[in-house]
């Protein structure tokens, strides 16, 4: 007679271990591909953000040039000075937004829409780093620098 030895089903205790482990570690692996995406989004739209500024920031650089609705121009030190007379980066930001009680059509309406204007001063409460939500949450904020001579106005994009 022989015996017969009975196996019974499942994993041994030594499996289970193995197998938890391997679960953890892709799963590990996973929320770092996530979370590394999200900062990615941020950051883009951050650069985003700064492209836009930048653009309203060349309009109105370009608006300042005109004197008003008439053939006369002024000179481009004559806008720098203007700009410069501002102390911070939030003075500044304001040459852009929609300005209702302006009598220049190009202030009144400004060079960013109102909801991007609102939006940078809801989060902006330092007068020297605009903020928006995409812009802390990548840990970034843009700064309005001096317009130095021989140069154009930029805006920064600048690492907290």
């Amino acid at each position: 007679m022989t015996i017969r030895k009975q196996r019974r089903a499942g994993f041994s205790f030594v499996e289970a271990i193995f197998t938890i482990a391997i679960i953890g570690i892709m799963s590990s692996i996973v929320v770092a591909a996530i979370s590394n995406a999200s900062r990615d989004a941020h950051r883009v739209m951050a650069r985003q953000q700064q492209a836009s500024v930048q653009s309203a920031l060349t309009a109105w650089v370009m608006a300042q040039m005109r004197v008003s609705n008439t053939a006369q121009f002024r000179s481009l030190e004559s806008v720098r000075t203007s700009y410069n007379a501002l102390a911070s980066s939030q003075a500044r930001f304001n040459l852009l937004a929609p300005n209702a009680s302006s009598p220049d059509p190009n202030l009144r309406v400004g060079f960013l829409d109102q909801t991007t204007a609102d939006h940078f001063a809801d989060y902006t409460s330092n007068a020297s780093q605009l903020q928006t939500a995409a812009l802390s949450n990548a840990q970034q904020y843009l700064s309005l620098p001096d317009w130095e001579t021989g140069d154009f106005p930029h805006v920064d994009l600048v690492n907290q």
